[in-house]
């Protein structure tokens, strides 16, 4: 099957269409033809030699895809050839086929393109941890979600509307409308004004119940400050840096 492969770590230039044997599935796999895949930042990474997969993993990058079945393992009784279908891998998704376990590929939504639900399984799965398994959102709660303009933002502004609870969000300024545009309650410009004070004076003073962060060191102590007592924060990433160099614990002990 074609694939997009690189032979080395690198930029962009790195990446040529290339030839990679097709995938066969196990008996609990599908095996999909893939007509479409998504970018996300962790393909980014794995390009560059920073984000290496998991044991046993493809290494062809594509973390999602949708497409329809092509064929199907023994054991797999939900799905059948031609089927549509769409969801998470540990990669492959860069290419013509790739395999999915039975257990975790998605029916498609009504009415959405193949194009569409591609872009889906990554960053909504992503959010929706984040959010419900992890952090527990209930209605009402008041949700700080970094990046909001991002892909798991975007998909976490939808999510918390619908389990009724308030986004608030950081992003660059032009990119507020689209924020906006989605549901978040209040944008903050994260390169012109702190976001907690911020934060907490749209919150009357209570502040955050959940963070969902990206960032990591850098917004540990304003997270602090953000966050209402007995809140969680949850991180998903340290974009901006793994090792926070001085930290006032009394601050975290004050949230329980």
């Amino acid at each position: 099957m074609e694939a997009i492969v690189y032979d080395e770590p690198g930029s962009p230039d790195v990446l040529r269409l290339g030839k990679h044997p097709t995938p066969e599935p196990d008996p609990n796999e599908v095996l999909v033809r893939v007509h479409a895949t998504a970018l996300n930042r962790a393909d980014t990474m794995q390009r560059q030699g920073r984000y290496p997969p998991p044991d046993g993993a493809s290494p062809i990058l594509g973390l999602e895809m949708a497409g329809t079945v092509e064929e199907v393992g023994e054991n797999v009784i939900d799905w059948k050839p031609g089927d549509p279908v769409m969801g998470l891998l540990a990669g492959g998704g860069y290419a013509e086929y790739a395999v999915i376990h039975q257990d975790v590929a998605l029916a498609i939504p009504p009415g959405l393109t193949l194009g569409e639900a591609a872009a889906i399984p990554e960053v909504f799965l992503t959010a929706f941890q984040a959010l419900h398994w992890i952090g527990e959102v209930e209605s009402g709660e008041n949700v700080l979600i970094h990046a909001g303009a991002s892909g798991v933002g975007t998909a976490a502004i939808q999510l918390v509307r619908e389990a009724g609870a308030h986004p608030y969000v950081t992003a660059s300024g032009p990119k507020h409308d689209v924020c906006y545009e989605l549901g978040a309650k209040h944008a903050v410009n994260y390169r012109e004004e702190d976001f907690a004070p911020v934060v907490r004076e749209r919150t009357g003073g209570h502040g955050a119940d959940l963070i969902i962060d990206f960032v990591g060191a850098p917004y540990f102590d304003p997270n602090l400050d953000a966050l209402a007592e007995d809140g969680r924060v949850v991180m998903l990433s340290t974009l901006g840096g793994a090792t926070v160099q001085e930290a006032d614990l009394r601050k975290l002990f004050a949230k329980r």
